[in-house]
């Protein structure tokens, strides 16, 4: 569910929103869109990259031929909760939820997905996100709850559908729908009725089944927990409605929009961090 930003230039968005190379056409051509649906551009580490990941205890864990890299902080004695970043994002950008969740006496873990951060990996999307998020639990054991960004957020639908339980989740500003995702891509790039069809054909091939695999219909056996849906009405990169639609799916969600906060801003707005620790503590996410 990755979806390029044809005109943003936010990094992290959506099922991911990344951009066209720079020097692409006005009018690029579907095989462009397409690789830039599964091909992240990865972000340089920075000191502050460096800062948050300073005492976390580095681990790896195989998955599809790859290795990938994962972070853990608190002991791994207490229920550990996953943060899971967005498209062109890496694990220490999910730094601002750490403190909070250790003071409420959880462990955490933070993933660099395929192809992001320290991971290996060139090509990805949500499909396989989702898969590296089951590998991941499969090795540490049970998570209590998942916080989970724009395809972190869509990877952690897929990984619910197939199997991994939580006792709570907090899904900020995530797709919906990769089918929607696909589309809104095609008509942002300004492909035909032919190309576009084309894309959603490619796109499929890569995540190895039809588009509809990745929308709601197909992903509610996994809404077994209580889920708190974040998300600015006004966010330019995904939009509203489709935490609208999550919400509408999801029998035990919440959802509660928190203006001003954008796609990436939301990640390090003090009233979301607290909101997304006092839904987790306040269901109880002990051990799935």
């Amino acid at each position: 569910m990755n979806e390029p930003a044809m005109k943003q230039n936010d990094a992290s968005s959506a099922m991911s929103a990344s951009a066209l190379p720079s020097q692409a056409p006005a009018r690029p051509t579907m095989e462009a869109v397409l690789q830039a649906l599964i091909t992240p551009r990865r972000q340089a580490t920075t000191d502050d990259d460096k800062m948050a990941l300073s005492a976390a205890r580095r681990f790896d864990l195989d998955h599809a031929g790859q290795v990938l890299v994962a972070w853990r902080w608190g002991p791994d004695t207490v229920p550990a909760v996953l943060l899971l970043h967005g498209w062109e994002s890496r694990a220490s950008h999910m730094a601002a939820f750490v403190a909070p969740l250790l003071q409420a006496g959880y462990g955490v873990i933070a993933l660099d997905g395929p192809a992001h951060g320290e991971s290996q990996g060139e090509l990805t999307h949500v499909v396989d996100y989702g898969k590296a998020v089951l590998a991941l639990a499969a090795q540490v054991g049970s998570l209590a709850a998942v916080i989970g960004h724009s395809a972190g957020s869509a990877a952690s639908l897929y990984a619910y559908a197939h199997g991994l339980r939580v006792a709570a989740s907090v899904q900020l500003c995530g797709p919906a729908s990769l089918t929607r995702v696909v589309q809104r891509t095609a008509r942002m790039a300004g492909l035909n009725a032919e190309e576009a069809y084309a894309l959603e054909q490619q796109m499929a091939m890569h995540i190895g089944g039809p588009l509809a695999s990745m929308d709601l219909s197909q992903l509610q056996s996994g809404f077994q927990h209580p889920a708190l849906i974040l998300h600015d009405p006004e966010d330019r990169e995904m939009p509203y409605e489709e935490s609208l639609a999550l919400a509408a799916a999801w029998p035990k969600a919440r959802l509660q929009p928190v203006a001003g906060t954008g796609h990436r801003r939301i990640l390090r707005t003090p009233t979301v961090v607290e909101a997304a620790i006092s839904f987790i503590v306040e269901h109880g996410a002990t051990m799935a």
